[in-house]
């Protein structure tokens, strides 16, 4: 390949960070630019409107959002190069919800690569909470009993996508009216 070749395909690629998807379906060919989220949902978008069922299939299967879990996260949590900050004063949660708002923290640390995986061990959430093994090993109990955390190992926890729901919609919007630290 000449060096021109190479220049001008390079001068034609997308800008960093950007996706590009060609699909072909039926003979006609779409192309896609765009973010990765935004690509994905064009495709879903698009597979919606040929295939219909699949709109229904989409309502029936619950996903947790990234992008409305680490907007839900904003104000309220935040990654640091020290580890998880929480924005928030606290002090006035049950033991449940401050066990669940730092199971939301581990997710939001491997959402932004600030942790290898989502999953949280039960001594560093006792010593993040400032709460008894006891107290946070029967409230993860309680949590995994609902289906909003799920054991990932021995004395590994983690939320589930219903978890990550829950956090979403009542927790973190609570969590964000109390007074700032």
């Amino acid at each position: 390949m000449s060096e021109q070749t190479a220049t001008q395909n390079r001068s034609e690629s997308p800008p960093f960070g950007t996706v590009e998807v060609i699909v072909k379906h039926q003979g006609i060919e779409n192309k896609i630019i765009g973010t990765p989220e935004g690509v994905v949902r064009e495709i879903l978008a698009y597979f919606s409107r040929a295939y219909p069922s699949l709109e229904l299939v989409a309502k029936l299967v619950l996903t947790p959002d990234n992008t409305e879990f680490m907007e839900a996260c904003t104000g309220v949590l935040a990654s640091t190069k020290e580890g998880l900050a929480v924005l928030r004063d606290v002090n006035g949660l049950r033991d449940k919800e401050l066990v669940m708002l730092y199971l939301s923290g581990s997710r939001l640390q491997h959402l932004v690569a600030a942790r290898v995986t989502d999953t949280i061990a039960l001594d560093e959430l006792t010593r993040l909470t400032g709460r008894a093994t006891g107290t946070v090993a029967g409230r993860l109990s309680e949590l995994c009993n609902e289906q909003l955390a799920e054991r990932a190992g021995k004395g590994s926890y983690r939320l589930t996508t219903m978890g990550t729901r829950t956090a979403v919609k009542t927790l973190l919007p609570k969590v964000s009216t109390l007074p700032e630290r």
